[in-house]
């Protein structure tokens, strides 16, 4: 999952996927399943802001081991209009060998409803390199342990920003097609239950805590 402040050359990884995501893959899953005029519902944008609205949080458990290595991509050409050309970009690339539990909390059956016809069939977050396997659902979630920074309260791990919806957005922000202009994204800043216990220049590996 690369950090949206990443560049195409330079891209860092993040250790979850960020909640913006998550809602955009569960809204291009709706569209691809069942059309652009999902979300009209009962009411304007009614399914779209079960999306929008629902509460995400994480549980971690497990190891992380973070790949760094040089790839080559192909970029449009600044010499040649229209064609591409050969270059060398940064790459992370994150191995986890336990499950990442994803938390909603939902306002109601119809939303949870909802968004259970869609999450299982999600095998990728962000680009369509960032490859996730779903696993099942649980109707008692465990007690989330990452946490949004706070000075008044501070813990253990590793700072990392992430995006996520603002909440005046509507479909038409995201719909590549609805004609609106985008409302920008929300950041927030979690910190997650990891320590580093091993690096070198090929790897650096994680443990969670």
């Amino acid at each position: 999952m690369k950090d949206s402040n990443s560049t195409n050359s330079g891209a860092k990884s993040l250790f979850l996927p960020s909640p913006y995501a998550i809602r955009m893959a569960i809204l291009n899953q709706a569209i691809t399943l069942d059309g652009v005029d999902f979300e009209t519902g009962k009411g304007k944008n009614e399914y779209f802001t079960m999306v929008r609205d629902a509460d995400i949080s994480y549980f971690l458990t497990g190891n992380y081991c973070v790949n760094n290595c040089f790839v080559k991509i192909l970029k449009p050409s600044r010499s040649r209009p229209g064609e591409v050309q050969e270059t060398v970009s940064f790459r992370e690339y994150i191995h986890i060998n336990e499950p990442i539990e994803i938390i909603f909390s939902v306002k109601n059956e119809k939303q949870k409803a909802f968004l259970k016809t869609y999450m299982h069939k999600i095998n990728y977050f962000g680009k369509r390199g960032c490859f996730f396997q779903f696993i099942e659902y649980k109707e008692h979630p465990t007690e989330p342990n990452v946490k949004l920074f706070s000075g008044d309260s501070l813990s253990a791990g590793v700072l990392q920003e992430y995006d996520d919806f603002n909440k005046k957005l509507t479909f038409e922000h995201v719909n590549s097609y609805g004609g609106k202009s985008s409302v920008n994204r929300e950041k927030q800043l979690f910190i997650l239950p990891l320590a580093r216990k091993k690096s070198s220049k090929g790897y650096t590996g994680y443990n969670t805590i």
